[in-house]
């Protein structure tokens, strides 16, 4: 499949034919949008390749990065319920992908890590989200590209404390 990359310009005009701005400026329906789509792909990609869930991609994916770790501390990462991640991860025991250990801190408690397999398994399907990352950041400068992961960081550490001041009970002395 050749896919043609767009120029800026013409990235902004293919947008606005989607009509997608109608949300009044709001911040958080176009991130949304953005996340769904790009997670959409890689679930299609990992259901393709893997023949994996949403949920096994996800515990997939959040293995790698923050191994070895609970079954409730996932399904936190994962913002799934954890029986659903429970799930998942006998599925993936049964497949190889994921071993349970026991907690050094708390021995009634499973660590949970990536087995060698599951390890190559989440590398593959980081690679494949790279290469999506360059598909669609094609034609943009380095610095653009630097500028929107930046905004993107700060952003999120904003909605991050507007959710524990919110969760707080305090809201700045706004109503």
């Amino acid at each position: 499949m050749t896919i043609n990359p767009l120029s800026e310009e013409a990235a902004a005009v293919s947008f606005d034919a989607l009509d997608v701005r109608g949300q009044d400026g709001l911040l958080a329906p176009k991130v949304a949008a953005l996340g769904k789509a790009l997670a959409r792909a890689s679930q299609l990609q990992a259901r393709m390749q893997f023949g994996f869930s949403q949920t096994e991609w996800q515990v997939v994916m959040l293995l790698a990065d923050f191994q070895p770790v609970s079954i409730r501390k996932l399904a936190y990462l994962a913002m799934v319920d954890a029986a659903q991640v429970s799930r998942s991860i006998g599925t993936l025991a049964r497949k190889g992908l994921v071993e349970r250990g026991t907690s050094a801190r708390d021995s009634r408690r499973a660590d949970l890590r990536l087995s060698t397999q599951g390890m190559d398994v989440a590398l593959t399907l980081r690679q494949v989200s790279r290469q999506r990352n360059e598909r669609l950041l094609d034609g943009y400068s380095p610095e653009r590209v630097a500028g929107l992961f930046e905004m993107l960081d700060v952003l999120t550490a904003r909605a991050m404390r507007e959710e524990m001041d919110s969760a707080e009970g305090d809201l700045g002395g706004e109503v």
